[in-house]
């Protein structure tokens, strides 16, 4: 996690009023046991006072992060911040940077990198020597063992919180990488099941297609021979209206071997013959027209939703065989508002949350059914109930207007 410019600002300002709090304590004491006069401590006091100013200005860019130190192992920051943790570090030697000093001490260790912790550790001391030899009534009889184990105390302590901070810093990363990656994946993988799905499309369309232009070439075959009264250039038409639809009809086989992978399923398959083939499976399936609806609604409809439907049922009838095993499915169709409507229904046996949330979750061949129901112009619904209701999904497709052909 990178900080902001807000945070750091949060950051400079409370070491700003802790560094001035620290120092007029400081002094207040300095005062009230050696009474200086201000021409012994006036020039002490006033230099930390610019001193602590100093490291104010430099501590945010002392504080400055950069993405590439979680992803670089090798990186710990940028030069400028190095340089001004230093001279923040340098300046916790006044009474009126010793906070700013600690903070730049903890950002400084916490960058994984074993020369800037060496780096803070030598500033930290070299700060504790600078004020011990700068101040008129400080001496190492005054400070004596007491003052260097508070200042020990003070660098592990830094030291440890550093290395808390840094950890934290890295596994957060990690978390974020992970979930973008997986964002990442589950956004291609829903991308291959629409691809997929429109490639099956092609391959039906390919399918119904040739079908059709082969009964072109039929007709077109039976006005092509010569007749009494019909003229020659029409015999000519028709024989070159067969020719080009049997070249189209090998064009389109030569393109099905390459895209369909099984050739043995057949998407002009009816309704009630992938129920027939569910129930001899085992599967009791019940099939219900509603609204005065029949068998033949589906032939009102485009050839790519007359496949939509196909794919729809299919791959209802084999979740159901997959996920509610020896559980009946109930098949509702009908026809209202000049759309026909589908839906399936059956009950959701008992198991696992877990299990049930992944394969809700992991629907990618609803994903692909989505997709084709909607470049089909229809529209798809689906309902995961819990434990004890009912799995259900509906889709709505609208009726091909075309022109009545005798």
């Amino acid at each position: 996690m990178i900080r902001t410019k807000w945070s750091t600002a949060g950051i400079v300002a409370a070491c700003a009023v802790a560094n001035w709090l620290i120092g007029v304590v400081l002094m207040n004491l300095d005062i009230e046991e050696y009474s200086p006069s201000f021409a012994e401590y006036g020039p002490y006091i006033c230099t930390g006072f610019a001193v602590g100013v100093v490291t104010i200005i430099a501590l945010p860019f002392a504080l400055e992060h950069q993405p590439r130190e979680l992803s670089d192992v090798d990186y710990a920051g940028s030069t400028r911040s190095f340089i001004a943790g230093c001279i923040v570090l340098l300046g916790s030697s006044s009474y009126f940077g010793a906070a700013s000093g600690v903070v730049a001490f903890i950002s400084m260790v916490s960058r994984r990198s074993t020369s800037r912790s060496v780096a803070a550790v030598a500033c930290f001391v070299a700060a504790f020597a600078i004020d011990a030899f700068f101040n008129p009534y400080m001496a190492w009889d005054d400070i004596g063992w007491v003052g260097a184990i508070f200042v020990v105390v003070v660098m592990v302590a830094g030291l440890l919180v550093g290395q808390k901070r840094a950890n934290l810093r890295e596994k957060r990363w990690r978390v974020e990488q992970e979930a973008r990656m997986n964002r990442e994946e589950m956004r291609a993988k829903v991308e291959r099941a629409r691809q997929e799905e429109r490639e099956s499309i092609a391959r039906d369309m390919h399918d119904t297609l040739s079908h059709r232009l082969s009964l072109v070439a039929i007709h077109a075959g039976a006005l092509s021979y010569p007749r009494e009264g019909v003229p020659a250039e029409f015999t000519d038409a028709a024989r070159t209206i067969r020719t080009e639809a049997q070249n189209a009809v090998e064009d389109l086989r030569t393109v099905l071997s390459a895209l369909r992978e099984d050739l043995s399923e057949d998407p002009r398959t009816t309704l009630e013959e992938l129920v027939a083939t569910a129930r001899e499976a085992g599967t009791q399936v019940t099939v219900t027209y509603a609204d005065g609806a029949g068998p033949d609604v589906f032939t009102g409809l485009s050839t790519m939703a007359q496949h939509a439907v196909h794919r729809a049922v299919q791959e209802g009838l084999t979740n159901a065989r997959k996920h509610a095993a020896d559980q009946p499915v109930s098949i509702t169709v009908r026809e209202v508002a000049g759309e026909v409507g589908i839906e399936m229904r059956n009950p959701l046996p008992a198991a696992p949350a877990g299990d049930r949330a992944g394969a809700s979750a992991g629907g990618y061949g609803l994903v692909g059914l989505r997709e084709r129901v909607e470049l089909s112009g229809g529209r798809m619904n689906v309902h995961v109930g819990e434990e004890g209701e009912e799995f259900s999904w509906s889709i709505q497709l609208p009726l091909a207007h075309k022109e009545a052909t005798q």
